[in-house]
């Protein structure tokens, strides 16, 4: 089994066992789905599984989008890209299979060979170009924000696709509303618009084709026409918020690990003249976990630090937050997802091992694991 097991290669192991925010596995909720709820109207196209990968190397790839984005666009700058893993055996995942990248310059043939010409016809409403574009503009696969990205597009799917509990969906559309609302009644005539007033600039929140939603971005000098990708990044900003804070505890717990001497694995001197290569990938990683960790802080002071100038009635910061807050909402999406993945990774190595302490192979092959979830350059492999 374990030989089996190492020679599934780290790239694959991330996008199969890396968790919810950066895998959507179709395969496996489309068995309980009549085909009539199934996503994608070609067949075979609901049964992969889709992934996010980072890739903040602009010298990596051909810079094309497979919708003809414009790349010069400040919207159109997504460090995080999509992918489409396809199988050899749907029942066998990890057996290999290949993979389909949809910003590349020859998705749309690659699509057409591998699912046929009902993949990329765009005539029809709601074709499944579209909704891997729509999929494609969101930096993670969460359940709530796939959610509310498609139903504020007006594309309405079978919950099972979202695999969120109704409770979890209200608590989440809550906690928004309560740290978006101090900044509409700041905005709605300073706190002293009417409760009527502010109930429908939240609404808009959740609905930006509002009349409202134009008028919000507008009082911060913003086109209207911004304000749907506004209010996207917006709302995202304040879910990765929610999801940092649910792993912060086990995040700590790996950091601490790994600057330990628990981490170091006692059978570490029978693998000479590798037991100095190991002590160096637990270094590199735990680098690559803090420099996530900075930008995370950044974006987060950042975001505290212009609302509190706001409640101080100096506007002049948050405006220019809003007007960055589609870089910062890709960035922070990239780094909460890779934080997750790793302890996602963590979980199910450490699954039987409360004491934490590893042999070297284990511990080699969990921070190949993490450093696959933290590379920002990650390799575009088309086969695995």
């Amino acid at each position: 089994m374990r030989r089996h097991f190492e020679a599934i290669s780290p790239i694959l192991e991330q996008i199969l066992y890396g968790g919810s925010s950066v895998s959507l596995n179709l395969l496996s909720i489309t068995q309980s789905l009549p085909e009539e709820a199934h996503l994608f109207r070609t067949h075979a196209l609901n049964h992969v599984i889709l992934f996010k990968y980072p890739n903040f190397d602009e010298s990596q790839g051909d810079g094309h989008d497979f919708l003809n984005c414009d790349a010069g666009n400040a919207l159109s700058k997504r460090p995080v890209e999509t992918g489409i893993y396809i199988p050899h055996d749907g029942r066998q995942w990890e057996t290999g299979g290949v993979a389909i990248y949809l910003r590349s310059r020859n998705s749309t043939v690659l699509l057409e060979e591998h699912f046929g010409p009902e993949a990329v016809e765009q005539e029809s409403v709601h074709n499944d170009l579209s909704l891997l574009s729509l999929i494609d503009n969101i930096p993670s696969l969460d359940a709530f924000l796939l959610k509310t990205y498609f139903e504020a597009k007006k594309i309405r799917l079978d919950q099972r696709y979202w695999q969120i509990a109704a409770e979890e969906e209200a608590q989440l559309r809550r906690l928004i509303s309560r740290r978006v609302e101090p900044i509409v009644r700041k905005a709605v005539n300073d706190g002293i618009g009417s409760e009527a007033i502010v109930g429908r600039f939240l609404d808009a929140i959740w609905n930006p084709d509002m009349e409202e939603a134009g008028h919000f971005v507008s009082a911060f000098g913003i086109d209207h026409s911004e304000a749907d990708a506004i209010f996207s990044a917006w709302k995202g900003i304040t879910f990765y918020e929610y999801q940092l804070r649910r792993i912060a505890p086990r995040v700590r717990t790996i950091i601490t690990w790994l600057r330990s001497r628990e981490c170091v694995p006692a059978d570490l001197k029978m693998h000479r003249p590798y037991d100095e290569h190991l002590l160096m990938h637990i270094d590199r990683v735990g680098h690559m976990l803090n420099a996530t960790l900075l930008d995370i802080r950044h974006i987060l002071g950042e975001y505290e630090k212009s609302f509190n100038a706001l409640m101080n009635g100096s506007p002049s910061l948050f405006r220019e937050f809003l007007r960055t807050i589609h870089a910062h909402y890709w960035l922070l999406g990239y780094c909460v997802s890779a934080l997750i993945s790793v302890v996602h990774l963590d979980n199910r190595c450490m699954k039987n091992l409360p004491s934490r302490h590893v042999d070297f192979e284990t511990l080699s092959r969990l921070l190949r694991q993490f450093d696959v979830a933290l590379d920002r350059r990650r390799e575009q492999k088309s086969a695995f």
